[in-house]
């Protein structure tokens, strides 16, 4: 029975990390892996343990599920299916990766008269045997609204979560406008891809819940990124 530390983070994402070094280290593209009743015996775990943390790595894309076959590897890096901009550390943590913030530049602007904070972050997911790019965001607030603002450490503390916190307010709804750009090299650095190669970007304008102004945001996403869009017809 593999050993699991028990009082520090969740079983469930100590499973995930344990079967994401085997997919990264011995496994390869359409190997099966073992059973969930298997799994369980090898971690000393319920099956329904090992059933979530199989949907995690399924959300992760890691990994197919056949009804009646079993679990099979999908591909060797993963490519994580982001869904809001709030979200992202904690569906980080609900599939067992830590999110990670890197500042690549904070600086003071003034438009029109108006003092904005400038931030540039790039978003990364780190995992036991790797970290994955998957977000640079480009985000403009106006210091009159959240003083002090360009104070904080944005590679420690959320920036959304600092908003709430401190300045009572709730970033609501976004407006975007999506396209394409292309990689330079700046990029392709940051985001592990191809120079030129073709990145999705979402260039748009947050609210709050009263529809007041929170920031302007550009957020270019990796390869690694997927999106699942439901439309009516």
């Amino acid at each position: 029975m593999m050993y699991l530390q028990r009082n520090t983070n969740s079983l469930r994402s100590q499973i995930v990390q344990s079967i994401q070094h085997d997919i990264f280290s011995n496994r390869k593209v359409g190997d099966q892996l073992p059973s969930e009743a298997k799994y369980a015996e090898e971690f000393g775990v319920t099956r329904s343990t090992i059933q979530k943390a199989l949907k995690d790595l399924q959300q992760m894309n890691l990994i197919t599920r056949v009804q009646g076959k079993g679990s099979f590897v999908h591909q060797t890096q993963p490519h994580v299916k982001l869904f809001n901009f709030k979200g992202f550390s904690d569906y980080a943590h609900e599939i067992g990766l830590e999110p990670i913030n890197k500042v690549l530049s904070k600086k003071i602007i003034k438009k029109h008269g108006t003092e904005f904070l400038e931030l540039e972050r790039l978003r990364l997911l780190k995992s036991q045997e790797s970290i994955i790019p998957m977000t640079i965001d480009h985000s403009e607030l106006n210091l009159k609204r959240f003083p002090d603002l360009d104070k904080y450490d944005f590679g420690k503390d959320s920036l959304y979560y600092v908003i709430r916190r401190d300045y009572k307010v709730i970033p609501s709804l976004t407006t975007l406008r999506m396209n394409t750009v292309s990689a330079n090299e700046e990029l392709a650095d940051l985001l592990n891809c191809d120079t030129n190669a073709p990145l999705l970007q979402a260039r748009g304008v947050v609210h709050d819940e009263n529809g007041e102004f929170v920031e302007n945001v550009v957020v270019t996403y990796s390869n690694y990124a997927e999106f699942d869009l439901s439309l009516g017809i």
